[in-house]
């Protein structure tokens, strides 16, 4: 299975701890940074927030920060800043707030869903491949974009001519079955941190290389009892929320397979 938090391994290690779930919106807190950006925007930490940031070709949560006597900032996104690991809260104009100041931070809850989801239904496309006769040792996952407006999955690898599955329309036919099966059998995911070793059976026998053997990994399984992966990102509680599922092409360059997709909500559906 892919490490689709593509991102650092410190983002792997301590997988948003604060980010309190996919279906956590709002958090009390308080201001612990304010800065301007060297772009000219502005940005804010806070001691604990519910934003989740950007990170295995899932988008960043955006929302508002609001405090006492009707003080209010919106934030377009959530950065992990390299030098503390904490997550920067940025914005166009000045956050009315100081050092100290008790807030709570909300975060656009329909904006989170969708993208849990289409981020859950990537992963889940990965055990579709392996249903469909097509496992990691035909076509390795590498990466993923799960954004509204474009969402794929990629492999390394291509299918073989002699394949039944070698026709791209077939290959999308059986996908889509294969999705529709997952969707109706409405499997709980499951995500927690683990030891290497943990992480390690639990991916079925391997690790991406940037996992050291002294982090401990957030591995989520989005379907019961398959190989789950590493990854920092947002996921559904159980696959029916998923909706449902289509292949919207295949495209294979370079010894890479390409798959994109759809589901209800993204602007290709």
């Amino acid at each position: 299975m892919r490490a689709t938090a593509r991102a650092t391994a410190t983002a792997l290690a301590h997988a948003d701890a604060d980010a309190g779930g996919t279906y956590a919106f709002e958090r009390e807190t308080t201001v612990t940074r304010v800065a301007t950006r060297d772009d000219g925007g502005h940005e804010m930490t806070l001691a604990s927030t519910i934003a989740h940031p950007a990170g295995g070709g899932q988008p960043s949560d955006s929302g508002r920060v609001v405090g006492a006597n009707g003080r209010a900032w919106a934030f377009d996104a959530a950065t992990r800043r390299r030098e503390t690991g904490e997550v920067a809260h940025a914005g166009r104009t000045k956050p009315p707030f100081e050092v100290g100041d008790a807030c709570r931070v909300t975060i656009d809850g329909a904006k989170r869903v969708l993208h849990a989801r289409i981020h859950s239904a990537g992963h889940a496309l990965d055990v579709a491949m392996i249903r469909a006769g097509l496992p990691p040792t035909t076509l390795t996952p590498t990466k993923g974009v799960h954004e509204p407006a474009l969402a794929y999955v990629e492999y390394k690898g291509k299918v073989d001519p002699e394949h039944e599955l070698a026709d791209a329309n077939a290959l999308m036919a059986r996908l889509n079955a294969e999705m529709a099966k997952l969707i109706a059998e409405d499997g709980a995911s499951a995500a927690a941190e683990m030891t290497y070793d943990e992480a390690k059976a639990a991916c079925g026998g391997e690790l991406p290389a940037f996992i050291a053997p002294d982090m401990t990994p957030r591995i989520v399984t989005i379907v019961p009892d398959t190989p789950g992966c590493p990854c920092g990102g947002t996921h559904v509680a159980r696959m029916s929320e998923i909706q449902d599922f289509k292949m919207t092409g295949v495209r294979v360059k370079k010894g890479v397979t390409r798959l994109s997709y759809a589901i209800p909500g993204m602007a290709t559906w």
